[in-house]
């Protein structure tokens, strides 16, 4: 249980990391239109993607807690579906304002949306990586990587 909350762990981040450190950024380059009409399906094909890997790793997080009694899994684990209330009380409004554009209302106020919205996905990033440097230094504790 230990490695796979840890690879679980991992593949979050790294999704959040390309987000953060690729996609966003990439978008930022294209014109307001452009921008919003390509991070409306990205944005809804990633939540699904990033939610389910969160909520799985939280859980699978917990379970490695119980078997291997680290209290370092737990914290992993809390690291872990942080992003879900982050997202729910704090990202929400500004995917909400941005889903409800169209491209031809595209302009200063999407852009500044967007600029809103990785600031926000990147505290995303911050807690999946969290948990993954929490997941690993706790299978590093265990005698035998991944007990």
């Amino acid at each position: 249980m230990t490695s796979l909350a840890l690879l679980l762990s991992a593949l979050f981040a790294g999704a959040a990391l390309y987000v953060s450190f690729v996609e966003d950024p990439a978008r930022a380059k294209l014109d307001d239109a452009a921008a919003l009409t390509e991070w409306q399906p990205s944005y809804k094909r990633g939540a699904v993607m990033q939610a389910s890997l969160a909520v799985v790793a939280f859980l699978v997080g917990l379970a490695a807690w119980r078997q291997s009694d680290n209290w370092i899994f737990a914290l992993g684990a809390l690291f872990q579906i942080l992003p879900w209330p982050w997202t729910l009380l704090v990202i929400m409004p500004t995917n909400r304002a941005l889903l409800k554009l169209t491209p031809d209302q595209a302009g200063p106020e999407s852009r500044a949306l967007l600029k809103q919205w990785g600031r926000l996905h990147a505290v995303r990033t911050a807690l999946g990586c969290a948990a993954t440097l929490a997941f690993w230094a706790g299978c590093l504790t265990l005698r035998g990587f991944g007990a």
